[in-house]
């Protein structure tokens, strides 16, 4: 039985890849390819040259594999070359669309986690601005107030404490703005 699986994957290795069967998303059937390679590998005698380019092969084959996040970054990489034109763009979409496996759980999979992303960001901003202005508006204990950079009257006046509270406000400010920024 391990001879008829043996001489079933010489056949395959033989052939080109086009003939490949399709492995659907059941591991069975692509561990019992990989069963049948590990067999074929131990009846043959390898030198280290060819080992070591065998295992190469190997190794481009799964990282050439795609996860749902690596699918969209070619699009995203053929959106940011400003060099091209419209036809040369439209050429590379095409072709980057017959050869990447796009479907709507990828793309509403990446839609969900860039707004997550957009609303988390937008959270931190205004928790930012908040804290800057209960800073200011809440008096400070004295040990706080450590010079007072502008007097008003005697008594009052701009503290480095309020600057570095406007600070804060200008930095959830500015993440405020730039989570909205179109690029």
């Amino acid at each position: 039985m391990k001879i008829k699986g043996l001489l079933e994957v010489k056949g395959i290795l033989k052939s080109d890849s086009a003939n490949f069967p399709e492995i659907g998303s059941g591991s069975s059937e692509l561990e019992q390819k990989i069963q049948e390679l590990i067999a074929l590998i131990q009846l043959t005698v390898l030198n280290k040259e060819q080992i070591k380019h065998y295992q190469n092969q190997i190794i481009e084959a799964f990282q050439k594999t795609h996860s749902s996040s690596d699918l969209i970054l070619p699009f995203k990489e053929l959106s940011e070359e400003n060099n091209l034109s419209r036809e040369e763009l439209l050429d590379g979409l095409e072709k980057l669309l017959t050869v990447n496996k796009i479907d709507s759980k990828v793309s509403r999979a990446y839609l969900r986690r860039h707004t997550f992303q957009k609303i988390l960001l937008c959270l931190i901003a205004i928790i930012l601005i908040g804290t800057g202005f209960a800073m200011i508006i809440m008096p400070a204990p004295p040990s706080f107030e450590l010079f007072t950079v502008f007097y008003f009257n005697p008594n009052d006046g701009v503290t480095i404490m309020d600057l570095v509270s406007l600070l804060i406000i200008l930095s959830g400010v500015f993440l405020f703005v730039l989570n909205f920024n179109k690029k």
